[in-house]
């Protein structure tokens, strides 16, 4: 049997998984590149750091699997959208990799914003202009790091690095650039006018050939059969941005499908069939799959809350987790398992790790009464992550309707959750089996590109399925509601105390 490897290069991990032909994940690999922070809101990586990892991931899920190289019949990379990796014209790095996690350009998009630089691009990219969006780093470093730009022939994605160091040849996806504001998204092609609008039209002649994900972009060179035990001549993939990959993942195909990734970040996208120009959606791409396209909201403002509460205030559950030879969050579920959505009457805001409310939006519980349990807090978290998915959900929704929801990420695991975004969301749920969806979404790709499957939907059928349904709950829906309204409230009228909040504490630290 012949099999499909996916190197999917995240914010914190790499991983290599390697499925076969049905989408069975057959053995996953790890490593877990350093991330430098040079300066506050500098968010960076050392590119050869990134590929010695990558090799290692490689190296271990062909030794967890068992399997000999030869019987990989093709591979393909995703990775982080945003952020930006720049070289010399030997393809050296001309500076560290940036994430999309950085910060660094709050003066540049005050300037962009007094050079009308949105109303300019959005009708061509179709995108939000925000901090680690790749032309605005750009101009940062046009700039701030004369030299470096100067010095800078090519610019590209974390896994057009990656597949560069495989294959030998530079290229990227349509979905990396267009999900990046780099390119026209409508009609998938590049323009000249993006790059002059931002202040730095030399970029043009720096931008990689554009392929579809599906299609072989080179084959595994020598050096990189050397440095991964990967076999020489093995082909792969062009790949694509995460946040698309992971919903092909899931199975999204058609017009009005959406996913909700609960994970690291609130990642909320719905397939369109037509491209929208909205201003209420961060980013618009171009899709994974012929003919289609993705809109997505986002923000750091997920489970990773509640990873937060249960490290901080979960001592006990961590305890009878141990003794029970299970995750804690299986503890925290069973206590909130009689719960339901007439309960609790707290409100959580979700923004332990930011928002997409204002930059010094932050956490916090309201409506905290002496008879409150811990149950109550964690069922607070739970229902306020929800929320603030809606907020996103909203948005897109503003633009295009959508039929039906695949949930994604680390929060489909607890069935009480998953309920709990069908009830709230006022839509059904779908639970795809697998947990390494955006590796998944990776190997049909793959699996297309060397004619496996002929097409995306023959692959689809193969390769994806789900593990359950969840329906909406009318009455559910109408409670949750309320609360949500609450949420809103408490929301508008903390905007101005969260400002002289933050004020103070720069003041502070001053």
């Amino acid at each position: 049997m012949e099999y499909l490897m996916a190197i999917d290069c995240g914010s914190t991990v790499v991983k290599a998984v390697l499925f076969s032909p049905d989408g069975k994940e057959i053995a996953i690999g790890s490593a877990k590149p350093e991330t430098l922070y040079p300066r506050p809101g500098w968010t960076e990586r050392n590119v050869q750091n990134l590929w010695e990892n990558v090799c290692s991931a490689i190296k271990a899920s062909l030794e967890n699997s068992g399997l000999k190289s030869e019987s990989i019949a093709c591979l393909t990379v995703t990775g982080h959208g945003n952020g930006l990796y720049c070289f010399d014209k030997h393809m050296h790095p001309s500076r560290n990799g940036i994430l999309s996690l950085d910060s660094r350009t709050t003066e540049t998009l005050v300037i962009l914003q007094q050079e009308g630089t949105w109303s300019k691009v959005h009708p061509i990219t179709a995108n939000q202009i925000w901090a680690a969006s790749p032309p605005v780093l750009l101009r940062w470093i046009k700039d701030h790091e004369p030299e470096v730009f100067k010095q800078t022939s090519r610019i590209c994605m974390v896994k057009d690095y990656i597949k560069y160091r495989l294959i030998g040849e530079l290229s990227t996806d349509h979905t990396d650039f267009t999900g990046g504001g780099l390119a026209d998204t409508a009609n998938i092609c590049y323009s000249k006018e993006v790059f002059e609008a931002y202040g730095i039209p030399e970029v043009y002649d720096m931008l990689p050939p554009m392929l579809d994900p599906w299609t072989v972009a080179g084959k595994i060179t020598q050096e990189s059969s050397r440095a991964t035990g990967l076999v020489e001549g093995t082909p792969v993939a062009a790949g694509g941005m995460d946040i698309d990959l992971t919903p092909l993942g899931c199975g999204c195909l058609d017009q009005g499908q959406m996913c909700v990734i609960v994970g690291t970040w609130s990642i909320n996208g719905i397939i369109l069939e037509k491209p929208v120009i909205h201003p209420e959606v961060i980013i618009t791409s171009s899709y994974c799959v012929p003919n289609r396209w993705y809109i997505c909201d986002a923000s750091p403002s997920s489970a990773t809350n509640l990873d937060w509460f249960v490290d901080q205030f979960c001592h006990w559950e961590k305890i009878e987790a141990q003794k029970r030879d299970v995750s804690p969050f299986e503890i925290v579920n069973e206590e909130i398992a009689g719960m339901d959505s007439k309960t609790c009457d707290i409100i959580f805001h979700p923004y332990i790790y930011g928002s997409n409310v204002q930059p010094s939006a932050r956490a916090g519980f309201y409506g905290l009464g002496g008879w409150h349990r811990r149950a109550d807090l964690l069922r607070a978290v739970f229902e306020g992550i929800c929320f603030s998915h809606l907020n996103h959900v909203q948005k897109l929704r503003s633009a295009v309707s959508d039929k039906e929801a695949f949930i994604a990420g680390g929060g489909k695991r607890s069935e009480i959750w998953t309920q709990m975004f069908a009830d709230i969301l006022n839509v059904p749920i779908q639970v795809p089996k697998g947990d390494e969806l955006g590796a998944l979404g990776c190997a049909i790709t793959a699996a297309v590109a060397i004619g496996i499957y002929p097409n995306h939907r023959q692959a689809v059928e193969k390769m994806c399925s789900t593990t359950r349904q969840h329906e909406p709950n009318p009455e559910a829906h109408e409670i949750y509601m309320k609360k949500y309204e609450h949420y809103n409230e408490i929301r508008d009228v903390m905007r101005g105390p969260w400002d002289r909040m933050y004020l103070t504490t720069q003041e502070t630290k001053g």
